[in-house]
């Protein structure tokens, strides 16, 4: 049971830090066109978006849609913070 308890706590500490860093990274690198919350600016509103982790990971690693900055990868994105970003996208009401 005592092992169960440290795991959780581990599990928890880690996504919070996971979540806290994709939070940060929204922050640098998107409020400024999407909004603090994504509820839009200068770049369209990613609050409530329908596009899929998935599709979000690919935006940001592989690009192809047709607006700048987007159309090409976003530079330091990969598998990774582009998955943890994707998830607090999807977060964003």
């Amino acid at each position: 049971m005592k092992n169960l308890i440290v795991i959780t706590v581990l599990l928890l500490a880690t996504s919070t830090a996971w979540a806290k860093d994709a939070a940060t990274i929204y922050k640098s690198k998107c409020a400024g066109c999407h909004g603090a919350q994504g509820e839009g600016k200068a770049g369209p509103k990613l609050a409530g978006t329908s596009l899929s982790e998935d599709d979000i990971v690919k935006v940001l690693t592989v690009g192809g849609l047709s607006k700048a900055p987007h159309t090409k990868p976003f530079k330091g994105a990969n598998s990774d913070n582009a998955k943890q970003l994707a998830a607090y996208l999807k977060t964003l009401k």
